[in-house]
């Protein structure tokens, strides 16, 4: 078995839940090292591992340790932990994202003897709870010239994202006996007619990334369970997929105008806002945030673009342009930050958190060799 399958194996071996990385990030940390790399590991828990060449610009590579959890063993087909068959690698993590992960630093491995620029791997934390936070701190510490998200895209150059807010509608009504509901105001039927209205909003449009979609993800009503009570309570949170320039007044204006005008006609009060998030990684820092990730995109001129698409060319691989469908760290570094920053990984992105997760051994290699030609071509460069 090649080196390359070897770590993919070794990685996806190693259980990394969100929050839980502890023994990934420390098998990261050994092989960075054995790379030559120095590594440091920040006090939030990201490992980060720097590879001085020469002069130029620093370009950092982020790869999230974290992955969803496997939630019944029993419906896989092939080991959730790490299996070969027939070309394909299979397990939690294969392609979201310790396969990709895996690639990078076999890469690394091929460049290192380059004389131009400073490398910076990010092992970040606790992407799959809440894009950003952990890459943010990496990234202003590093302060890098350009970034590459090793999220999977099928091996092609991915220069935007939509992004992602998750917002959180709550009606506030009154209980009474549901046998006497006239009594009450029935905050559940209240925020039926709020979904309603909200299903007839407009959404916007970018020509690349699409529509800034709503969607229903949650709902509760309370007393949950009711006993022959008219709630007072119900809370609904929705998924919206921002899309370039937006803020978080730009979403949760049009929401809060029809939840004003539902609550009114009922009698009842509503909330709208943007959902609170807190969690402490495996190193006891405690994260703080909001789940508001913005969305960004780069022109196909962009140099980060460019040169990206050079290299591959020059590498005798494919040099397609996309934009990720999903949301990915590159919210933190290009649409906080400002950082030119591109996606590029294998395996498709289809079969990330699914049972039966897999990428073939072939994307996986090219992939490696992906990773190695626009690494080269992005330290070649100067910096913007």
């Amino acid at each position: 078995m090649d080196p390359l399958t070897q770590l993919a194996l070794r990685l996806i071996a190693t259980p990394s839940l969100s929050t839980e990385e502890g023994d990934c990030a420390a098998l990261v940390a050994e092989e960075l090292r054995r790379l030559g790399l120095t590594v440091d590991v920040d006090e939030m828990g990201n490992v980060v591992g720097r590879l001085e060449l020469g002069p130029g610009p620093t370009v950092m590579v982020d790869c999230h340790l974290d992955t969803v959890p496997v939630v019944d063993a029993s419906e896989w087909t092939r080991a959730p932990y790490g299996e070969v068959v027939d070309g394909r690698l299979y397990g939690r993590g294969a392609v979201d994202m310790k396969g990709p992960m895996a690639a990078v630093l076999e890469a690394i491995d091929a460049i290192r003897t380059t004389d131009r620029g400073t490398l910076v791997f990010a092992g970040t934390l606790a992407e799959e709870l809440v894009e950003g936070p952990a890459t943010i701190a990496v990234a202003g510490a590093v302060q890098p010239d350009y970034v590459v998200i090793c999220e999977p895209s099928q091996r092609r150059v991915a220069r935007g994202q939509r992004g992602r807010a998750e917002v959180a509608v709550e009606i506030h009504g009154l209980s009474s006996h549901s046998a006497y509901p006239s009594e009450g105001v029935n905050a559940a039927e209240v925020m039926t007619d709020v979904i309603t209205g909200l299903r007839a909003l407009r959404p916007i449009v970018d020509s690349t990334l699409g529509e800034g979609i709503l969607v229903l993800i949650d709902l509760k009503s309370e007393p949950y369970p009711s006993l022959s009570t008219v709630p007072e309570r119900c809370r609904a949170t929705f998924d919206r997929r921002t899309l370039v320039g937006e803020s978080q007044d730009d979403v949760l204006g049009p929401i809060r105008e029809v939840v004003d005008r539902v609550t009114a006609a009922w009698g009842a009060t509503g909330t709208v806002e943007v959902v609170a998030h807190r969690h402490t990684n495996y190193s006891g820092t405690v994260v703080e945030t909001t789940k508001f990730a913005p969305a960004w995109l780069f022109s196909h001129d962009d140099p980060v673009v460019a040169r990206a698409v050079a290299g591959l060319g020059e590498a005798g691989l494919d040099a397609v342009v996309t934009h990720y469908r999903f949301c990915t760290n590159g919210s933190a570094t290009a649409g906080r930050l400002g950082i030119p920053t591109i996606g590029y990984g294998p395996g498709h992105e289809d079969q990330a958190h699914k049972v039966d997760e897999h990428i073939d051994l072939d994307d996986l290699r090219l992939g490696a060799r992906g990773y190695v030609a626009i690494l080269t071509a992005l330290l070649a460069g100067e910096a913007p």
